[in-house]
């Protein structure tokens, strides 16, 4: 089902400086500052821009920590390899400690239990809905080594003048309290007022991934995300606002999409996600989510009818306003719910591995 294309939302994020920014190019410089901004090549010219890699990296980073505030053990670890703890005690004091608040690496979870298995390794790379279902809600909406996240984000290029300054820094002798000898340093930055736009691009989504979303897009909005280096030192602050305006064709706000004669199933003043999409009711007894760890009433009530718009293949409904904002609202609330209900690795290991739902 997820080589399916079953539902979809798009938007167009508008991110601008509130502060000095600074993305680093990671590549040294024969003369100028010792550290400047990533560039492009765009319009004739270089210019900076922000690369979708690491906006996808700070928005993952933020879901952890808001997921594991609401419920610890839910999100994985992405970088944890179980063999690294039988290494020393140290290792293992750190891995006892990171186990409290989150779960093993999805990825090396699956790694391990294919390991000298070629056939189980077969089988697992077949069942891309047991692989999904068995998933943390992080891996499942950015990614892991064994599937390709639900979520896309393009770069962020410039749609304002591209205003640069310098500044200096200095290292501190921790004697005198002065300025260390040799220890200056300069940084070539982004201004503040300086505009980004980007496009976010969400398929096969279930209604908790949509509020997900929200969630990071609530918190760019008051500015509760910083981006780049340098942000103990002052770098960093953004806000980030959903463009309401028409780009490439496709309109402003929230966008969602299905496919052209599929959709009849889905009410007007509804909007479904992948688990109802998928239309799996557990059956009496049996836990209450389907093959890809879905769950049935993963949909929202719209307040009002939302008119389906032909374009291509697609229909469109554009979500603005007063709509958009219930809809955040909704979102967010199954979000908060999933995660609070999240089942134990326990529960969905046998549920899920047996496949009885086909």
């Amino acid at each position: 089902m997820l080589k399916q294309l079953v539902n979809e939302a798009r938007l167009r994020l508008r991110i601008t400086t509130t502060g000095p920014l600074l993305v680093k190019s990671g590549l040294p410089t024969v003369s100028g500052p010792d550290m400047a901004p990533v560039l492009t090549f765009r319009n004739g010219r270089q210019e900076p821009f922000l690369p979708g890699s690491s906006l996808k990296g700070v928005f993952r980073s933020h879901v952890e920590k808001i997921i594991t505030s609401l419920r610890p053990r839910v999100a994985c670890y992405p970088f944890a390899k179980r063999e690294e703890a039988d290494a020393h005690e140290e290792a293992d004091a750190h891995l006892e400690e990171r186990r409290r608040t989150h779960r093993d690496s999805c990825g090396e979870r699956f790694n391990d239990e294919v390991k000298g298995d070629e056939q189980r390794r077969a089988q697992l790379e077949a069942r891309t809905d047991e692989i999904y279902g068995r998933s943390c809600p992080v891996c499942r909406l950015f990614g892991s080594t064994w599937f390709i996240g639900r979520l896309a984000i393009s770069d962020a290029y410039l749609i304002s003048a591209p205003i640069r300054e310098q500044r200096d820094g200095v290292g501190i002798d921790r004697l005198t309290g002065g300025a260390a000898h040799g220890a200056k340093f300069e940084l070539e930055v982004i201004s503040e007022g300086v505009t980004f736009e980007c496009t976010i691009h969400l398929r096969n989504f279930e209604i908790w991934q949509l509020g997900m979303l929200f969630v990071v897009l609530q918190d760019l909005e008051d500015g509760l995300i910083r981006f780049g280096a340098g942000r103990s030192r002052g770098l960093g602050w953004v806000k980030g606002t959903l463009s309401s305006e028409e780009h490439d064709g496709w309109p402003g706000g929230l966008v969602t999409a299905t496919i052209r004669g599929s959709d009849e199933r889905e009410p007007v003043d509804e909007l479904w996600g992948l688990g109802r999409w998928l239309n799996e009711q557990p059956a009496s007894g049996e836990p209450g989510w389907g093959r890809y760890g879905t769950w049935y009433d993963d949909l929202v009530k719209l307040p009002a009818e939302i008119e389906r718009l032909p374009r291509g293949i697609r229909h469109l409904r554009v979500f603005t306003g007063e709509a958009l904002a219930q809809l955040r609202e909704e979102a967010i609330q199954h979000f908060i719910r999933r995660i609070q209900e999240w089942p134990d690795e326990s529960a969905q290991v046998p549920a899920l591995a047996g496949g009885k739902r086909s």
